[in-house]
């Protein structure tokens, strides 16, 4: 990436996470709210049977209420245990939320060592988290590419799922070769489809 783009990367990536961070608990709340119930509408969400979910930190969309009906629904609902060393994720199968949960890396909740492993290819939708997204599905992440390398490993015909608030959805951000896309972008105000590298908001 040229010097230039991936300064506009960091400062774009910097700006969203400050406005993010502003964000007041009742703000964080009820954008949350109205982004899983539109995750819920998602015919993707209603088909699935494996679904891998993320606790939201720092403000993140917040995705418990989700994680409870996924469970209620009888859905297999695997989170994230990140390993550090080789910058990878490890999706496990909770049962009970959040009674599963154990501190994990940098501070974010993550299954016991109890909870049974999912192979990425048996995933049938992924809700990622972000710092933004573009039109196209293209994703700005925190810098570690833990999802770029993560996203590699699942089906094709998975569906994969940016959740973010509406300021998050900017022109750009300055993709690189090895940043993947997510089909679906969440907001509390609509969902985006990227198509053939259109973003269609429906």
């Amino acid at each position: 990436m040229p010097v230039e783009a991936g300064k506009r990367k960091k400062e774009l990536r910097l700006t969203l996470l400050r406005h993010r961070q502003s964000l007041t608990e009742e703000e964080v709340a009820t954008a949350s709210a109205a982004v899983q119930e539109r995750v819920r509408r998602l015919p993707a969400f209603r088909e699935a049977g494996v679904i891998m979910a993320y606790i939201g930190c720092r403000n993140e969309v917040q995705t418990a209420d989700l994680i409870r009906e996924a469970i209620a629904l009888g859905k297999r609902v695997a989170l994230p245990v990140t390993d550090t060393r080789k910058k990878a994720l490890h999706p496990r199968v909770i049962s009970h939320y959040p009674e599963d949960l154990i501190p994990g890396a940098f501070g974010i909740p993550e299954p016991k060592a109890s909870c049974p492993a999912v192979a990425p290819e048996e995933l049938d939708m992924v809700l990622v988290p972000g710092v933004a997204f573009d039109r196209e599905g293209f994703r700005l992440g925190y810098g570690g590419g833990y999802y770029d390398r993560f996203l590699l490993q699942i089906r094709e015909s998975a569906a994969t799922v940016g959740l973010a608030y509406r300021f998050q959805v900017v022109d750009t951000v300055y993709p690189e070769k090895h940043d993947r896309r997510v089909r679906f972008v969440v907001t509390e105000n609509g969902v985006i489809e990227a198509v053939a590298g259109v973003g269609k908001e429906g």
